[in-house]
């Protein structure tokens, strides 16, 4: 019985910490300049798997969802659903693997979706400062490359603090999204 006690307590503290590291309680909620506000809002079955919803609004106007694990591979998408249309990731996508992250650490993954394959290749690549609207941070800069086999290639810079989330997007063309307002 102690035994049982002691895996649990150490199940437990696990799932603590991870959640500590890649927040994703329902009612978080993410805003940011561009206009997107991100919530979690509760657990959906898809694909068989029990996965948190993260909606993604508009000016206040769902666009979008994506079916989230965290788990002890890190953060994975089941898939995504978007103008009525729900897309499922085999195997699942790897978003962020086991915390913790550390400058130089890199991940790959990659799935079928629909008609065409999906790629994401990242790399932590330095600690920076980053002050938003939000508040001042020192995040991770992951440089994250998704290829399609459609042709589709995006390189993002997402700039990551644990226990926060995303607080910077920097696109390709320098168009920089910052993390206005959190709920936490």
């Amino acid at each position: 019985m102690r035994h049982l006690l002691i895996l649990f307590l150490a199940a437990l503290c696990f799932a603590l910490a991870q959640e500590a590291y890649y927040p994703a309680r329902e009612g978080l909620a993410w805003t940011y300049s561009n206009g997107e506000t991100q919530m979690f809002e509760g657990v959906k079955a898809v694909s068989g798997q029990s996965a948190q919803v993260l909606v993604h609004y508009l000016q206040g106007t769902p666009i979008s969802e994506d079916y989230l694990i965290y788990d002890g591979n890190g953060v994975r998408s089941i898939g995504t659903a978007a103008g009525g249309q729900t897309l499922i990731y085999s195997p699942f996508l790897t978003f962020f693997p086991a915390p913790p992250l550390a400058v130089g650490q890199t991940w790959s993954s990659s799935a079928k979706v629909a008609d065409f394959d999906i790629s994401i290749n990242a790399e932590v690549v330095a600690v920076r400062g980053v002050q938003t609207q939000a508040g001042r941070f020192n995040a991770l800069q992951i440089r994250q490359q998704t290829i399609t086999s459609t042709g589709a290639q995006t390189v993002l810079d997402l700039f990551f603090v644990p226990s926060i989330g995303i607080v910077r997007w920097l696109t390709q063309d320098g168009t920089s999204i910052d993390l206005i307002d959190k709920n936490f």
